[in-house]
Formats: C-alpha cells, structure tokens, sequence
C-alpha cells in the first residue's frame, strides 16, 4: 500500500473521530440542556407553589381580618336608627300599617293584641305609669306632645326612660291647639305638618339623631276630621303619605277625656265594655295634668287583660 494510500485512511480515520465527537458533544450537550431544563420548569413549579401558598396564606389572613372586623355593638337600650324604639322594644313592636288595620277591623289576623296607649304627656303622671308599666313587665305606647318636653327637664326625662324600658314613642303634635291646628275646624295643612316636624325634633334632640318616629296621632283623632267632613283632609293625607306618616287612632278607651266624670269602676267598666270581641285592642288613655284616676285604675286594666290572655304590643314605624 503506498504511503499516499495510507494517509488518506489516516485523514478519513480522523475525520470520522472528529465528527463522532462533535456528535457526542452535541449529544452531551442536548442530554445537559435537557436535563437542565427539567430542573428549571420543577424549580419554576415548586416556587409558584411556593407564591400560590403564600398567596393562600395572605388571602387567608386578608379573610381573617375581615372576618374580625368590628361592627357596631348596641346595646338592648340603643335605639334602632331611624326608629321609634329600642333594640330590646323592637320585639313588642307591631307595624303601624298593621295596627291602622286593627283598629278599622281590616286586618286578617287572629293574635290577641293590646296596645296600651297614651297621650298628651309626658307629666309627673308618666313617671307613674312608667313605674307600673315596668312592675307588670309590660309595653305601651306614648303619643307625646312638644310643648310638654320644651317645659323642662323633668319630660325630656320622662321621654327618655319611657323609650329605655322598652315602650314606643310616637307624635302628638307640638300644641295640640285646636284652633291653630283646625282654624274653623278646617285643618292648617302647613301649620299642622310644622308642629309634627318641630316635635319629632325635640325628641330627636333629647334622644339623639338615632330617633325617628312616622307614628302619628292627630289630636281628637283622625277620624273626627273625617266626622266633621274636613275639607283639607285629602291635602293633609297627601302631605302624610308623601312624608311616611301614619295617623292611628283607638277602638276602645277608659273614659278619661270623655267630659263626663267617672268612678274608678265605670273606668274599667267601660274598658271591658268597648274591648269586649275584640281580638285586637288599642286602648286610649292620657298620662297627663288630672289623669290621676288612669294611674289608679292601670294595673287593673292590665291584670284584665293578662287574664283575658292578651298579649301587649307597642306600635312601630312602618318599616319596623
């Protein structure tokens, strides 16, 4: 074989080792690369794991301290914004459309209700009708009047443990005058809506802006403006509607403001006589100046109706 023969074989030898490798390394490097990467997408999966968890962690702690946020604490003789009762009377409250239905004998229900009621204070009187109202462990309702709670301090007092106990409050009117109310028997529209907003703000002012009541009682009651064919009543039910008020009025009454002197008997007599087949009672009283006999004669109204298996009621806001 001549020497020219045998260096060609040693060129092609050597370039077949040259390009085996140049394979391997690319082999190599491939196998490396590959390997690599493999390590960098699990180290990339563990360490979004990793940020997902601490992710949930602080999601978690986020949820938490939203779960601990602190609402409002009240306590049972807070009164329920916007309302005319506290937290604790809330659960003697009936809706006022509801009693409006009582008292025409509208309303569909069965329940035995009363609803002790009484205007025209507060007085000396209502600390007494407070006191027992309290010792029997019953509710009423007290349709005051702004005049008496600008008299001084002693009623806005009255007004204040009246709603603390668990009663209702409602509005009366500022003056209850007649002739500034019914000039010619025909009610004052604007001079009538004044004197409720002027007393819903005394007692929002005694009470705090958490007050609010659309409980209404007109003084001689709704319907003696219906008796004397008022002419403005319709403006005056506009008026009401549009403001949220409701006027409510009584199905039976212990004679206290009928003109005619009673005995304590007859006073009870006659709560007996106008309550009798009546499911549904809203009684008219007055905690006023000579309602003496009413705080004489009230834990026996009120032991006839526990007898008689009523339960007591105060009247709420509408949307109570």
């Amino acid at each position: 074989m001549s020497k020219e023969t045998l260096s060609k074989r040693k060129k092609k030898n050597l370039e077949k080792k040259y390009i085996r490798r140049r394979i391997g390394v690319v082999l190599i490097a491939i196998v490396a690369l590959v390997f690599l990467g493999t390590r960098i997408a699990l180290n990339h999966k563990v360490e979004v794991a990793k940020g997902n968890t601490g992710d949930e962690g602080e999601n978690k702690e986020l949820v938490m301290e939203e779960a601990t946020v602190e609402l409002p604490q009240y306590k049972s003789t807070d009164i329920v914004p916007g309302r005319n009762v506290t937290f604790d009377g809330k659960n003697y409250a009936v809706n006022v459309k509801d009693v409006s239905k009582m008292v025409e004998g509208s309303y569909e229900g069965n329940e035995k209700y009363v609803f002790l009621t009484f205007d025209d204070g507060p007085s000396p009187l209502t600390e007494q009708v407070l006191d027992i109202l309290k010792n029997e462990n019953v509710k009423g309702t007290f349709f005051m009047l702004g005049s008496r709670l600008d008299s001084g301090q002693a009623p806005k007092d009255s007004l204040k443990r009246a709603i603390e106990e668990g009663n209702a409050i409602a509005n009366h009117s500022y003056s209850h005058n007649f002739k500034k109310l019914y000039p010619g028997n025909i009610t004052d529209v604007n001079y009538f809506m004044d004197e409720f907003k002027k007393t819903n703000d005394i007692m929002r002012d005694v009470l705090g802006v958490e007050f609010d009541t659309n409980v209404l009682r007109m003084p001689g009651g709704y319907n003696s403006r219906v008796y004397y064919k008022d002419r403005n009543l319709e403006e005056l039910n506009n008026n009401l509607e549009s403001n949220r008020i409701v006027s409510i009025d009584w199905n039976a009454l212990n004679g206290d403001a009928e003109g005619k002197p009673y005995t304590l008997n007859e006073m009870i007599d006659y709560v007996k006589r106008t309550s009798k087949g009546k499911n549904q009672v809203v009684l008219l009283m007055h905690d006023t100046f000579g309602k003496e006999k009413t705080v004489k004669i009230l834990p026996e109204i009120i032991k006839y109706y526990k007898e008689e298996g009523y339960e007591f009621k105060t009247i709420s806001d509408a949307n109570v």
